[in-house]
Order: structure tokens, then C-alpha cells, then sequence
């Protein structure tokens, strides 16, 4: 797969690529990884996982873990009040490094920030909404404080989407940008 470099391409493809996943599980195939070479890619896209997944970012989006980069907030949300995030290689268990402040550096065109369905016990239109709520609330967390993620994404550098990964099928229900995203970026643009 080629590197996407533009917001809206490298949104497609990690749609085409979870309907590609999804295909795989229904047919009762595994996932293949794909053979690349090292600095053959770059990563096109960061995903931050409101809570970790059961699934593989590259198995969900059949993507190298090369070009899908995996932040896990913390489970009691220090890494949002801090601006701080857990960056992990998917498939692994260690930290790999702490990334500060902006995600704009890292390269990334797309954030893509996933919450987990789990409806077990409730409802699945309660547990949905329960997942839209927590996304979009990092999502709004996440376009205050960064003058440079803002700016980016009001430059059309860089888009940022919510998600919800449905952990019965490994579907991805895509929600878009953040309802107020606009209004957000045009208020972390102006000067104070």
C-alpha cells in the first residue's frame, strides 16, 4: 500500500482497509502483514485509542504498523489533563516513548481517535452513545490546547475524525470530525 499524503486519501484508505478486515473475518481468513521494508513508509496516520482495543490497529485497518501509530490514553485520563499521551507499537506491550504536546511533527495527516464498543449489559444504542460521547470529548480536548494541531487542520494539513470500533465484528463506525470542529479551530487560531 502507498503512503497516503493527504488528509482525505488516508481516511479512505483506512476505510477501505477495515471493510477489507471485515471481509477476512467473515470468510474466516487471518489477517496476512505485510512485507515492508524498513523506511520504505512513513506513518500517514495516528490513532488514539480512548481505551485499548482488542484488535491490532494493522489488522483492523490492514495497514503496516509502520504507517498506523497507536496512542493509548491513560485508563484514569492523566494523559489527557496533561497533554501527554502513551505512544505503543501495535502488537506490543512496552512503552515505546512519551510524545508531548503536538501531533502535527510526527508527520501525520490523519488522528483518528477510536472508542470501543462493548455493549455487553446495556442496550447498543446507550452503550453507542456512551462511545460517541467519550470520542468526541477527547476530540475536544484535543483542538483546545494546540495552537499547531489547530492550525494544521484549519490549513487542511491535517484531519482529525472520531470513530467507534465495534468489538463483536471489528467494524468501524465512522462519526467525522467533532460537531464543533469550525467553531474549535477558529477559536484556538485567533490571537488572545
Amino acid at each position: 500500500m502507498h503512503t497516503p499524503t493527504e488528509p482525505t486519501a488516508a481516511l479512505a484508505a483506512l476505510i477501505a482497509g477495515n471493510q477489507r478486515h471485515i471481509d477476512r473475518r467473515s470468510e474466516g481468513r487471518r489477517a496476512s502483514s505485510p512485507a515492508v521494508a524498513l523506511g520504505a513508509v512513513r506513518p500517514f496516520a495516528a490513532a488514539i485509542e480512548v481505551e485499548p482495543l482488542p484488535e491490532t490497529l494493522g489488522e483492523l485497518f490492514d495497514v503496516s504498523p509502520e504507517q498506523l501509530h497507536a496512542f493509548v490514553l491513560s485508563p484514569d485520563g492523566a494523559g489527557m489533563r496533561s497533554g501527554r499521551f502513551e505512544m505503543v507499537v501495535p502488537g506490543e506491550d512496552e512503552l515505546v516513548r512519551v510524545v508531548e504536546g503536538s501531533l502535527e511533527p510526527l508527520g501525520f495527516v490523519l488522528v483518528v481517535v477510536l472508542a470501543r464498543l462493548s455493549p455487553r449489559g446495556s442496550a447498543l444504542e446507550a452503550a453507542f452513545a456512551r462511545s460517541e460521547q467519550r470520542a468526541f470529548a477527547v476530540v475536544r480536548r484535543l483542538l483546545g490546547p494546540s495552537a499547531r494541531l489547530t492550525g494544521a487542520i484549519g490549513a487542511g494539513r491535517l484531519r482529525m475524525v472520531a470513530a467507534i470500533v465495534d468489538e463483536v465484528d471489528g467494524r468501524v463506525h465512522w462519526l467525522g470530525e467533532h460537531p464543533e470542529q469550525r467553531e474549535l479551530v477558529g477559536q484556538a487560531r485567533r490571537p488572545k
